[in-house]
């Protein structure tokens, strides 16, 4: 899925056509886009078996996720977010590593920030239960096509959290999160910058998120994911939150998230 970033979208299929798996049908979904993505898209027609689906307006990205699903004829779907970019062995890491009585193959990933970067070293099993606690999954796997299908894609009402929406649903039917301890993605956020009316529609989307899944957590997940509800909204006041709202395994991670927001932001 891409909207008006050509330039980050060239950076991104670079590294679909370095791939070491072989072959690979890329399905670019341009939802809307006013800028330069259909040249960036045409210059890569030789290089990659590439379908161009263009929407003429905007119909936000799980829409445009579940068109590129739609339009797939893979027996996996492995996603891509325009802005970000693959490890060369991505795909051949995460097929070798595939099995079925997992739901879905996720990796390790680096994040790039303006001013440094950082490794997400995640757990080699992600169960259900950890998951209701937090998304530990990240916002790209490897799955069958076919159990997307089955569970409905991604959720075109939710404003945010529609990957981790996803996961759950996945997990919940197909079993726990397979994760490949290698970094095999970059997620670049090096460009953002902070919008009002993008945070107040994101918190909108968490809290949809929440609502729709609260049934499934017991009373210390839905306080966790309360707590960070509360810390996106500025409510955190101080350790004590920390003490009444998460649960002790994850009071080392929040205290030393607290200290960093206090001190350092």
């Amino acid at each position: 899925p891409t909207r008006n970033r050509s330039s980050l979208l060239q950076r991104a299929l670079e590294s679909v056509v370095v791939q070491s798996y072989k072959p690979i049908e890329v399905i670019v979904v341009d939802d809307g886009s006013t800028d330069e993505t259909a040249a960036v898209v045409t210059s890569f027609q030789k290089k990659l078996d590439l379908t161009y689906i263009k929407n003429e307006e905007g119909k936000g990205a799980p829409q445009a996720r579940n068109i590129g699903i739609e339009a797939a004829s893979g027996v996996f779907v492995a996603g891509l977010d325009d802005d970000d970019e693959w490890h060369p062995d991505r795909i051949l890491s995460l097929i070798n590593a595939y099995d079925d009585s997992f739901s879905c193959i996720s990796s390790n990933v680096r994040f790039r920030y303006a001013d440094g970067s950082a490794t997400w070293h995640k757990q080699e099993v992600i169960d259900l239960n950890t998951l209701l606690y937090s998304n530990q999954v990240g916002n790209q796997v490897l799955v069958k096509r076919e159990r997307l299908l089955n569970v409905g894609g991604f959720d075109e009402q939710l404003q945010a959290a529609q990957d981790y929406d996803l996961w759950l649903r996945l997990c919940d039917k197909y079993g726990p999160v397979k994760n490949v301890k290698k970094v095999l993605q970059i997620v670049h956020t090096e460009h953002e910058t902070q919008r009002i009316s993008n945070s107040i529609t994101q918190l909108k989307g968490y809290l949809a998120f929440y609502k729709k899944h609260k049934h499934r957590m017991n009373r210390s997940q839905r306080k966790y994911q309360l707590y960070n509800i509360r810390r996106a909204q500025g409510k955190q006041s101080g350790l004590l939150d920390i003490i009444g709202w998460v649960p002790p395994a994850r009071y080392a991670k929040e205290t030393k998230r607290w200290v960093i927001d206090r001190f350092f932001r």
